[in-house]
């Protein structure tokens, strides 16, 4: 970094968690100027467009294709989201895009805590009446044992993995492509192509999803697959909803098999209100927010410091 480099940061969202806070932009700033960098930040769109023509580097949610127009010195526009699908602009060239790649410290919990609060009755509770004792007995397991499948072994399916792993279950990481096993793996652990998910979903307690979205994860999870699953079995997904059929997960809820799921993410967001899903038994709907965090921010900006 030098004194060529200027950074403002644009972070508007109505999400309290997505937007620095006094303090974590001081910190941020602080940081630079310490490297002989200046950064700015923005609290408003016309603060923004003010700002962009002296900016090198953008730390932004929103990005419109005509303001690359507005900022002929810049070289990087970043965002803290996840997925390389965020962004709907084609950069000029010399323009890069930037996404982040802490979540998985976030979201990691967040999975780890479903998969054990499933199994325990914890997150979808029976309905058989004040007292249900019965019903959680037929439900309640230990983790030890299962086998949890995720769905999309990236760096966030990783940390959900080893999040699991002191609890003993049998972890089946499966991807696209092929990947070395982690150092956590145990005997009985393994990696596995999204070729061998036929197969895997038949001996699957828990399948959690990462998935990224893409021709190639669209309608992945659809009534077929879903009839291979165990009745006991659910399904979690913290990736894009563009990978669940989300019609047929309805109607195979209603059929019992699988058990019940957790949802985070959906085709269209806000779901609708007219989605099958929202009358489904035993699925439990969130609105986006497996990485909910105060200090989703913070560890955004240490990565972005981090790389720059």
């Amino acid at each position: 970094m030098n004194d060529t480099m200027k950074v403002v940061v644009y972070l508007k969202w109505d999400v309290s968690v997505f937007v620095p806070t006094d303090e974590q932009f001081l910190r941020f700033r602080d940081t630079l100027r310490a490297r002989s960098v200046e950064a700015d930040i923005a609290r408003s769109e016309d603060e923004f467009l003010r700002l962009l023509p002296t900016a090198t580097h953008v730390v932004t949610w929103t990005f419109r294709q005509e303001w690359f127009a507005l900022a002929p010195l810049l070289v990087e526009v970043s965002t803290p989201a996840a997925g390389k699908d965020y962004f709907r602009v084609s950069p000029p060239r010399g323009v890069s895009l930037s996404y982040g790649s802490f979540h998985g410290a976030i979201m990691g919990e967040t999975a780890a805590g479903a998969v054990l609060a499933l199994a325990h009755g914890l997150l979808i509770p029976p309905s058989g009446g004040s007292w249900p004792r019965p019903e959680f007995a037929r439900r309640a397991r230990r983790i030890a044992g299962a086998t949890v499948a995720i769905l999309g072994f990236g760096a966030i399916g990783r940390t959900t993995g080893k999040f699991l792993k002191p609890f003993g279950p049998k972890i089946v990481g499966i991807s696209r492509s092929s990947h070395p096993e982690p150092e956590w793996f145990c005997p009985g652990d393994e990696t596995a192509s999204v070729s061998d998910l036929d197969q895997i979903l038949a001996r699957t307690d828990f399948l959690v999803s990462f998935l990224p979205s893409g021709s190639e994860t669209d309608g992945l999870l659809d009534a077929r697959r879903f009839a291979l699953m165990k009745e006991t079995a659910y399904i979690l997904n913290f990736g894009r909803g563009n990978c669940i059929d989300e019609a047929a997960l309805a109607a195979a809820l209603r059929r019992g098999t699988p058990a019940g799921a957790v949802l985070d993410v959906f085709r269209e967001e806000p779901l609708p209100e007219s989605s099958p899903l929202r009358s489904a038994p035993n699925c439990l709907l969130l609105p986006h927010s497996s990485a909910f965090s105060p200090d989703y921010l913070d560890l955004f900006f240490d990565e972005w410091l981090s790389r720059h």
